[in-house]
């Protein structure tokens, strides 16, 4: 167990199909070279786990494409869909017959998750690989959490184990030796307390803010990478697959910031000492530049960086994506470019079209309801408001949107 202890021990989360997540962790780990030897979840983190565990990377790209609703859940009829759907009830009628099911079944089926795990997974290739696994679910015979490493796991089990960790309330609950289990994460969403009564000191905890218990870990006396997803969105059982395959990515790009490979606040952009020189001789920069910015950013040194952190934030460029500064650079003239050109059409109207413009822009002042960007807002203001009016809910607009003057510089620093 000693030679484990000197590669990474990686710590997954609960939180259903945002496991997803995990998976571009893992793709950026592999792409950094980080050392794991060790793997320890709950839920779907405990799935996960698992497949990382037996050192295959086809499992991975498998469980990838083939996670859908229908592969998790036997839904009843009508519920049943093609795989891409999220739980939502569209009627009364149809929750009751969903409510009826789950007394039937004693929860929702969840046979297809067992006969997919049971394609991806080989126990005998988890316990000949040398890595450590562990797993959190809660024994509901005795109401006591377990713990378990895979030295404790009978032959054949495994599989069951997994099950028993990622039995969401609701969910069937697994039966092994005689005792229910029940998901995991009631008890400890995040087990890093177990890596560390393990004997781990060099943690890599990924979390994606899943539902249950998330303790506060204490890492005082240990070398721990925290990676959280930094944009929240979805939910545990959203199986759109434009959701998943976003929130994987995610994972990619948080990890790889968090590593130093990717920059930003809320864009991921690759580092490029070149452009920041460049960019403070043509300026003649000072350390404590007029402009403001936001908080966050305020004495970061990497001025270009912000600036362009900004003007991208105001045209609302996608955020799930690494960017050069060159690439968000040209990203955020073409959104600008776009709104401008929505601008200038409306500027062909006649006065009753503007007076109905005036009227959505002080609405949506005050409902905080914006179905633009903040710089399309922002010159809209410009055109359409008399000077004092427009000056004044220009100022309520950066208090929403703190980006907007240093962003608006950027864009008018070559006009």
């Amino acid at each position: 167990m000693d030679s484990l202890r000197s590669g990474y021990c990686l710590v997954l989360s609960g939180g259903g199909a945002k496991g997803v997540y995990h998976l571009g962790v893992w793709k950026a780990l592999r792409e950094l070279g980080v050392e794991v030897h060790a793997f320890i979840g709950t839920s779907i983190g405990a799935v996960i786990a698992g497949l990382l565990a037996q050192d295959r990377e086809d499992s991975l790209d498998d469980l990838s494409e083939s996670i859908t609703m229908d592969s998790i859940i036997a839904l009843p009829e009508p519920f049943a869909g093609k795989g891409n759907k999220n739980a939502g009830l569209e009627s009364l009628s149809r929750a009751r017959e969903l409510f009826r099911s789950l007394l039937e079944n004693k929860g929702l089926d969840t046979s297809p998750l067992r006969r997919l795990l049971a394609s991806l997974i080989d126990e005998k290739a988890i316990r000949n690989s040398g890595k450590d696994l562990g797993i959190v679910t809660i024994n509901l015979s005795n109401l006591a959490p377990r713990e378990i490493f895979i030295e404790e796991m009978e032959e054949g089990s495994i599989i069951d184990y997994l099950m028993a960790s990622a039995a969401f309330p609701g969910f069937h609950q697994p039966d092994i030796k005689g005792n229910k289990y029940m998901d995991g994460g009631v008890f400890d969403n995040i087990p890093y307390g177990m890596a560390r009564q393990r004997g781990y000191r060099r943690i890599i905890v990924s979390d994606i803010s899943g539902l249950g218990w998330n303790r506060r870990p204490d890492i005082e006396g240990s070398l721990t990478v925290y990676i959280k997803n930094s944009i929240n969105m979805g939910g545990v059982l959203d199986f759109d697959r434009q959701f998943m395959k976003d929130f994987e990515r995610l994972g990619y790009l948080d990890t790889m910031r968090v590593f130093g490979r990717m920059k930003g606040y809320s864009f991921f952009i690759e580092p490029d000492e070149k452009a920041e020189f460049i960019f403070s001789e043509k300026r003649g920069a000072s350390r404590n530049p007029k402009t403001p910015f936001p908080k966050a950013m305020r004495y970061d040194k990497d001025l270009l960086l912000r600036y362009l952190e900004c003007a991208a934030s105001i045209v609302e460029v996608p955020r799930i994506a690494g960017y050069s500064y060159e690439d968000l650079a040209a990203a955020i003239e073409r959104n600008r470019r776009d709104d401008e050109n929505k601008i200038a059409d409306l500027l062909e109207g006649n006065a009753d079209k503007r007076a109905a413009i005036v009227a959505m822009l002080k609405e949506s002042m005050a409902s905080r309801s914006f179905k633009g960007s903040p710089y399309y807002y922002f010159r809209m203001m410009e055109e359409f408001l008399p000077r004092a009016a427009g000056a004044v809910l220009r100022r309520a607009l950066v208090g929403i949107f703190p980006e907007l003057p240093s962003g608006i510089a950027y864009l008018r620093s070559d006009e």
